[in-house]
């Protein structure tokens, strides 16, 4: 069927798009049909059934079946994404749900969600479609007929918009890495509603909510408002976020943050340690080690002396770049321990190749393995690009996923934020290297998590860290292990331990 394009008078009008289009113009973006993908693909190596599930999937399908909402945080690997399938489908088979809608990051709605149906043998006869791409293509794949939509979460608003709220028919929603809530503001910087603000909105509709994470409060007990008022509109911890911060926490209005009072983590937790569950991958799992090889590189006597003009006047007049303020110094120093930095005209000024050098050194130590790179800008990109012009940047193919853990593709090239959720890379490789740091506690230990999960054939994983001496580098590094303290703190004290919990209890709705 010849693709057609929308006429932006009927962009906002889906009623007059059916009427002059009819409901059935465009096939959808993504091919659905798993008996057609895997005459191109191959079926999985295994089809999965329930009988393979581990104790502890067997109990969070459980837990999504007994409860109204739920907050699951497993870490990565524990394989809540099976666990969840599996109570979709009971309770589409038990008529409980109709239609359900899993928000996810783009690449885990175009291909987690996908695979792992056709994984799992009770899920392979659901009937699935992906929400993703042009207005073409979301419409289309809106208009098919289906048990599961898959969109990606930067696209719910416009779904809330083009369906409208007395139409919405979506009655169960999955929500992937709902970490994403954890601001809770319903509007964006441009005053557009957020992903938080139609869930709100929409939450009546649903029957069941079940929010996943692996990472469920990296910056500590101030993220934990956003996900939980999408389960209980405010019961537990309050109907406002202002409400929530002025009750729990100090403002340093110096630091520009919020410090819980010391009796605030008991109180927090207490309140929600009904419907907000973790599970801890080192509780359930026996994983090969997790080797981190930090490269300590020293900039280059020029680099440096720039280096250090930068940190101490905030000004490089050579190369035309000031820093306006703290923020914007400390993000010129990671540019600059790098490789390059941003031009006041937002040109890329090269300064020096130590980082890439080691690189070139770890590439030549993997013989031939695949390795999978993060990278933090967009000079990066492009100079470890043209050093290894066999890279493969993710995203730049539809089936870039597959060809890794086929073994095709030698230095695979990603961004941690668009990589960094539920994709499975363990197949493909088990060397990754970190190029720079960002301070994300999510983006960092979602990317680890990539190859250091469940799955993994080799006998470890090694994580390369390039680092530049005397730098911010090692200051970044420090403040994640800091989050990292809080985070586990807070998933402490709702951890499932089996032989502890036995049963989950029923939450009313």
């Amino acid at each position: 069927m010849a693709q057609t394009h929308v006429p932006k008078a009927l962009r906002d009008n889906p009623a007059e798009a059916d009427r002059v289009l009819g409901r059935h113009w465009r096939k959808p973006k993504l091919l659905c049909d798993i008996e057609a993908l895997e005459l191109i693909f191959d079926p999985p190596k295994k089809i999965l059934r329930y009988s393979d599930f581990r104790t502890y999937q067997k109990w969070m399908t459980d837990v999504i079946m007994s409860h109204f909402a739920v907050f699951l945080g497993a870490e990565m690997g524990l394989g809540k994404t099976g666990a969840t399938l599996k109570a979709m489908v009971e309770l589409l088979d038990a008529g409980t749900v109709k239609k359900i809608l899993v928000v996810a990051p783009l690449n885990v709605a175009e291909n987690t969600w996908p695979d792992e149906i056709a994984t799992w043998a009770f899920s392979r006869h659901l009937e699935y479609s992906v929400i993703t791409g042009d207005l073409d293509e979301r419409i289309a794949g809106l208009r098919a007929e289906a048990d599961v939509y898959m969109i990606n979460r930067e696209n719910l608003p416009w779904l809330q918009k083009w369906i409208g709220s007395s139409k919405w028919d979506f009655d169960m929603l999955v929500y992937d890495e709902a970490s994403r809530l954890k601001g809770g503001s319903k509007k964006t910087d441009s005053q557009r509603i957020s992903e938080f603000g139609v869930l709100s909105r929409m939450r009546y509709k649903f029957k069941k909510i079940v929010l996943l994470s692996g990472t469920p409060a990296p910056n500590g007990l101030i993220d934990l408002w956003g996900p939980m008022f999408i389960c209980d509109r405010g019961a537990r911890l309050g109907t406002s976020i202002t409400a929530y911060r002025d009750r729990y926490f100090r403002h340093d209005m110096y630091a520009r943050k919020y410090e819980p009072f010391e009796w605030s983590h008991k109180e927090i937790m207490g309140a929600i340690s009904d419907i907000f569950y973790s599970l801890r991958e080192e509780d359930y799992l026996e994983l090969p080690p997790l080797i981190f090889r930090d490269h300590t590189v020293t900039l280059p006597p020029k680099a440096l002396e720039i280096y250090r003009r930068m940190e101490r006047t905030s000004v490089i007049e050579e190369l035309n770049v000031s820093a306006v303020n703290a923020g914007v110094l400390v993000n010129k120093l990671l540019q600059l321990a790098n490789g390059s930095i941003y031009q006041d005209d937002q040109t890329a000024a090269h300064v020096h190749d130590a980082k890439l050098d080691v690189l070139s050194s770890i590439m030549a130590e993997s013989f031939g393995q695949p390795v999978l790179l993060a990278y933090s800008y967009q000079f990066d990109l492009e100079r470890i690009k043209k050093r290894f012009p066999q890279a493969r940047i993710f995203g730049d193919g539809k089936y870039d996923v597959r060809d890794w853990n086929a073994g095709r593709i030698p230095l695979l090239l990603t961004h941690p934020a668009s990589a960094g959720h539920g994709l499975n890379f363990q197949h493909g490789g088990n060397q990754a290297v970190w190029y720079g740091l960002n301070w994300s506690l999510e983006l960092y230990k979602q990317f680890i998590k990539r190859l250091h999960r469940s799955g993994q054939k080799e006998d470890h994983v090694i994580m390369h860290r390039i680092m530049a001496k005397n730098t911010v580098d090692f200051d970044v590094l420090r403040t994640l292990d800091r989050k990292g303290v809080t985070q586990d703190e807070i998933t402490d004290a709702v951890r499932v331990r089996l032989e502890r919990v036995q049963t989950p209890w029923k939450m009313a709705a």
